[in-house]
């Protein structure tokens, strides 16, 4: 049956590299899903992911907000450099799925972040991508699924989603999505096949 496969970008097609330095930089003892949480809580973080705070005034906010000794510039850099590039093998399950089923990427996506993600070749493999500064929504909010949705042209039925983030999986869950929890093309691919989307 042919479904509406939605992909996270970030630690699920892209790899990031910003994980273990923010969590220094916060300090803390955080672990890794506490401290994603806390982001994705944060108010800063969720204006400027959904265009309603620009990168100078984000990153001031931030630097505030979460206590860290660098300053809104330092701050700023680590943040720009948080994406490392596709993993192996990202374009060739993007081409896969794209002969099987619908797809959409599905990320929270500062305007910082867009031009570098964009430059990787992945969004045109897709047939849309909902980010979260362009369309004013964030995940795991239900705004942002249903929005989603929309765009894709599917119920909630009819989609699985795939994420590297247990709190975006639970917010996709809550809309009656069917969400599992990946990291890398490799347990992706893996997930797809025993979902019987992809072949073996």
């Amino acid at each position: 049956m042919k479904r509406a496969v939605l992909l996270d970008m970030g630690g699920v097609l892209v790899e990031l590299g910003g994980e273990k330095p923010f969590l220094e930089m916060i300090g803390g003892g955080l672990g890794a899903e506490e401290m994603w949480r806390r982001w994705l809580a944060s108010p800063s973080v969720r204006a400027h992911e959904t265009g309603r705070l620009d990168s100078a005034a984000f990153a001031e906010a931030a630097v505030a907000e979460f206590g860290l000794e660098a300053g809104p510039v330092e701050f700023l850099e680590h943040f720009t450099g948080w994406l490392v590039g596709p993993f192996e093998g990202a374009h060739d399950l993007l081409d896969a799925l794209g002969e099987r089923h619908r797809t959409a990427i599905l990320t929270n996506l500062s305007a910082v972040h867009w031009p570098i993600a964009e430059s990787y070749g992945l969004f045109d493999r897709v047939e849309c991508v909902v980010a979260s500064y362009r369309v004013g929504a964030i995940k795991p909010d239900r705004d942002f699924f249903e929005l989603a949705l929309g765009e894709v042209g599917a119920t909630a039925a009819e989609a699985v989603f795939f994420d590297d983030n247990i709190v975006n999986v639970e917010g996709a869950r809550a809309c009656g999505i069917d969400a599992h929890l990946v990291r890398g093309v490799a347990e992706t691919r893996a997930r797809l096949v025993e979902l019987g989307l992809l072949p073996d």
